[in-house]
């Protein structure tokens, strides 16, 4: 007599899970970057007085923090496996893509990076509520 295997009632950790989980940490940490960059006041940002969206960098510094945080948390989440994870991913990875949209023209060559990363951790997410 064999006994069943064990039952998984959450989200089966594959490889487009740990891709998506592994890329949204690394955006959590350039956002971290990011943030105490500006926060700290470095010369590596390039503000302009005729920029449409005007403020100031380490407002965007301290706006970088607060994303970075909650963008690590959902990160953990779906690198363990938690349902709210990817829900949470998602989301986030949104909010990051507008948030760098518009500091780009801050550091535009940053922020088109963190969106690429971005559309590809939400692209892996969204794949994996499809097969499931």
């Amino acid at each position: 007599m064999t006994s069943p295997g064990p039952v998984r009632t959450g989200p089966v950790l594959n490889d487009m899970t740990i891709f998506a989980g592994v890329l949204i940490l690394i955006t959590g940490v350039l956002h971290l970057l990011t943030a105490i960059a500006a926060i700290a006041g470095r010369d590596i940002f390039v503000v302009h007085e005729d920029q449409v969206f005007l403020i100031d960098v380490s407002a965007w510094g301290w706006v970088h923090l607060v994303i970075a945080v909650l963008i690590l948390i959902a990160g953990f989440g779906i690198v363990t496996g938690k349902t709210w994870g990817y829900l949470a991913g998602i989301v986030m990875a949104s909010i990051s893509i507008l948030d760098n949209f518009l500091f780009a023209p801050i550091y535009p060559f940053w922020a088109l990076v963190i969106i690429a990363i971005d559309v590809l951790v939400i692209w892996a997410l969204a794949r994996q509520f499809s097969v499931q």
